[in-house]
């Protein structure tokens, strides 16, 4: 039972590392598209902010992976938060937003 509970909790720090890198940086940067696209400010000014604003994601993505009750929650509410960046684009893109 001991050498479970050790591969569990190896598989759990992996899932909040695969949240915390990859898909952190995923998320910042579908949130800094998306700002970039709904932002009513010029083109070049709402894209300084979205990038910006991305750094900020990133570092909070990644303390969330680790705060998570578990590895799988983590990558869940991050999927989730890219889904909805990716989601926000894609209806600005279409609707014909700059």
């Amino acid at each position: 039972m001991h050498r479970f509970e050790a591969l569990r909790r190896r598989g759990d720090l992996a899932l909040r590392i695969l949240a915390a890198l990859p898909l952190g940086y995923a998320v910042a940067t579908l949130w800094a598209m998306a700002l970039s696209r709904i932002l009513p400010m010029p083109r070049a000014d709402a894209t300084t902010t979205g990038m910006l604003t991305a750094f900020a994601i990133c570092a909070v993505a990644a303390m969330w992976s680790f705060a998570a009750k578990s590895g799988w929650r983590a990558v869940w509410v991050l999927a989730v938060a890219g889904g909805v960046a990716a989601a926000i684009t894609w209806a600005a893109m279409a609707g014909g937003a700059a």
